[in-house]
């Protein structure tokens, strides 16, 4: 399968690119990258040829496959020279800046009988697939995600600096990391957020960006939060992560020393299952899962369906804040 890596500069792009070359039948063709130092490094690393222009990548190699990133405001036009081409891909969340452009991206593909996958890795973990399997009929009535990553510093040592200037990015930790967290609430509670509330903040680092949210959400059936930041001060790969849900029958805590447990409801009774939590140690079944469907014609795992769902509360959720909702003032109490 001859496959090929756009916008390799990103820091998810070796996620992505390593595990593939190590796959039997999988043949990296090209890489590119508007910075031409690192789109010829990460040529040299997989033996592949190196373009700086997307056109003159797929023009020259013919792939039947790609892996697309980049930044933010430049996700859309990537993908859109994809579809265009009727090469199928995986395009990195969030695609876009915003849901429009991302509902674009899924018309345009549907209307050139593409299929198109976006990176909610987490969706190959043996624990979502457990959980999935406990809520299937018994869906969450109560979920909540928190996902804390590294300081900001940490994009200007990957050489993404753009990740800081909302222009360039569309937000902060919100948009970058919320889509997962969102996409999980959507799959557990089989349901989709109705009402959303939002508090973001800048507090920790005084960046254009946000470095906290908060995001209340409600569906018919359940409610929840999604939280994202970016101050946990481990090594690069580590998390603050802690996901909980209710269930009728079930309590179930997704924990980041990667520990999921879960309760029955009616007995007490606990079940450990140890298995890494966080996304990072699932990319290379993610990539190996990804090429296979596409090899054998079968739609993503994720799909530009469950991006545009997961970035309309995103929206939601920017708007939400930036109109600041109903402010309520606790009065001080005496002694």
């Amino acid at each position: 399968m001859r496959v090929v890596f756009l916008g390799v500069s990103h820091w998810h792009a070796p996620l992505y690119y390593r595990p593939a070359a190590r796959l039997a039948g999988v043949r990296i063709v090209g890489v590119s990258d508007p910075d031409a130092s690192v789109a010829e490094r990460v040529g040299r690393e997989l033996g592949a040829p190196s373009f700086v222009d997307d056109h003159a990548l797929l023009d020259r190699t013919r792939p039947e496959f790609a892996f697309a990133f980049g930044r933010h405001c430049d996700m859309a036009g990537i993908a859109t020279a994809l579809i265009d081409a009727r090469v199928p891909c995986l395009i990195e969340k969030p695609a876009g800046l915003n849901a429009a452009q991302v509902a674009g991206l899924r018309d345009h593909a549907r209307r050139r009988g593409v299929l198109v996958g976006t990176g909610f890795n987490f969706r190959v973990s043996d624990w979502y697939t457990r959980l999935r399997t406990l809520t299937a009929d018994d869906p969450a009535s109560l979920a909540s995600f928190r996902f804390i990553s590294g300081p900001p510093q940490r994009y200007h040592e990957l050489g993404c600096s753009w990740m800081l200037d909302p222009a360039l990015a569309g937000g902060g930790s919100t948009i970058n990391l919320a889509g997962h967290l969102i996409d999980l609430f959507r799959s557990f509670t089989a349901g989709e957020p109705t009402v959303v509330h939002a508090l973001l903040s800048r507090a920790t680092w005084g960046l254009p960006i946000e470095d906290h949210s908060v995001v209340a959400l409600r569906s018919e059936r359940a409610a929840g939060t999604v939280e994202t930041g970016y101050a946990f001060p481990g090594e690069l790969g580590r998390f603050d992560l802690h996901f909980s849900l209710r269930t009728a029958r079930h309590y179930l805590v997704v924990r980041a020393d990667d520990v999921v447990e879960i309760t029955d409801a009616a007995s007490g009774q606990r079940e450990v299952l140890r298995t890494p939590t966080s996304n990072l140690p699932w990319y290379p079944a993610f990539v190996a899962e990804s090429l296979q469907r596409a090899q054998r014609g079968l739609p993503p795992l994720a799909d530009l369906d469950d991006l545009l769902a997961a970035m309309r509360v995103i929206d939601a959720a920017y708007a939400a804040a930036h109109d600041g909702g109903p402010t309520l003032h606790v009065a001080a109490q005496p002694g």
